[in-house]
């Protein structure tokens, strides 16, 4: 069967625009996904949604590959690692330097993200950083398997993403997106206003005992990636819709398959079919994190996390629609009051025309 037979397949009708190379795109993130998948269940790694997540997330949200592209998602694993150790091992025994220090971090790596040359970097680091302050903070977690297996999971992502962009390469050349001109107020709004929730939800994961709610942290910390208020909202309803079509795919695959879900050659071409329909949601919507990113993130930690033999997803799923929607609510909450608080000043005002 030709690529161009396949292409008909998922071929959108009506006026919503889906290119050959939003196919080849999708094409990408299944195989990189299933790849991942499979690499990860066969050696039973202790930390598994990093090999899952991480290729599907490069591949989404970057549909080119390059050295720079390479260059920051690599190095951001490597500095987040360093400084994960010395902020737990050095300073959780005094907690308010410690929280100091990762709103700084946060800080300065949204800073990034609003600048825009180093988004990646920025966009990557946040993300392996609260993962790994949340794995980190509990005593049964190992360091040197967590710390390995972050560098391990970003080196395999951009091989991968590199694999599949020389398999399936575009057919013709994407042009880079349009820069956004933002005012310095604006850049400390959104720095200050998304490190300061992202450095709050790090303070209720640590008091509280969440080592169960991966979903619940990574949705409140995703829908900080618009840097502002009216974006998060949106953000937070994509989320959820995308949430929730992923854990409800993953409950059908789960009844379907019953006592069967540890064969992997029978949830394989499930999983694929479900990465598949939720890629190529998120190529053609062409929002960055919206319902089909969501969806197929969703599935990668799912199945990234809980994949092992006698595992039972269906409590998983349900825990998590309900985990995340709560966390939602919560986050977006703390963004509409430090919203009001950084627009009561000129220097940190960010009025949305």
């Amino acid at each position: 069967m030709s690529i161009n037979t396949l292409a008909r397949v998922f071929t959108p009708h009506g006026n919503i625009v889906y290119t050959a190379n939003d196919f080849r795109q999708t094409l990408r993130i299944v195989f990189a996904g299933m790849i991942a998948l499979s690499v990860s269940s066969f050696y039973n790694t202790s930390y598994g949604v990093f090999y899952v997540v991480y290729p599907i997330m490069l591949l989404s949200l970057v549909p080119v590959i390059n050295r720079h592209v390479a260059t920051q998602f690599v190095s951001s694993a490597l500095v987040n690692c360093v400084e994960m150790v010395l902020i737990i091992g050095w300073l959780a025994q005094w907690p308010v330097i410690m929280t100091l220090v990762v709103f700084g971090l946060y800080v300065t790596r949204f800073r990034f993200m609003s600048k825009g040359p180093l988004f990646l970097f920025g966009s990557t680091g946040v993300v392996c950083q609260s993962t790994m302050l949340n794995f980190m903070s509990y005593p049964t977690s190992d360091w040197h398997t967590l710390i390995f297996s972050n560098i391990e999971a970003s080196i395999m992502a951009v091989a991968l993403s590199a694999l599949m962009h020389y398999l399936i390469p575009d057919v013709e050349p994407r042009k880079p997106p349009p820069r956004i001109e933002k005012d310095a107020a604006r850049v400390r709004h959104e720095s200050l206003l998304s490190g300061s929730v992202a450095t709050m939800i790090f303070i209720v994961f640590q008091v509280s005992d969440l080592s169960d709610s991966l979903s619940a942290l990574m949705a409140g910390i995703l829908i900080l990636f618009p840097m502002h208020y009216r974006g998060a909202v949106m953000s937070s309803l994509w989320r959820v819709v995308g949430v929730v079509i992923a854990c409800l795919y993953i409950l059908v695959v789960q009844l379907i398959l019953y006592n069967h879900s540890s064969h992997m050659l029978l949830m394989m071409p499930l999983i694929g079919l479900g990465l598949a329909f939720s890629a190529r949601l998120h190529v053609m919507e062409k929002v960055g994190a919206g319902v089909g990113f969501s969806s197929v993130t969703t599935i990668g930690i799912m199945f990234g996390q809980n994949l092992h033999p006698d595992t039972d997803l269906v409590f998983s799923d349900l825990y998590r629609i309900v985990s995340v929607t709560v966390s939602l609510l919560g986050t977006l909450t703390l963004i509409w009051l430090v919203h009001l608080i950084l627009n009561r000043f000129a220097a940190t005002r960010f009025v949305i025309e």
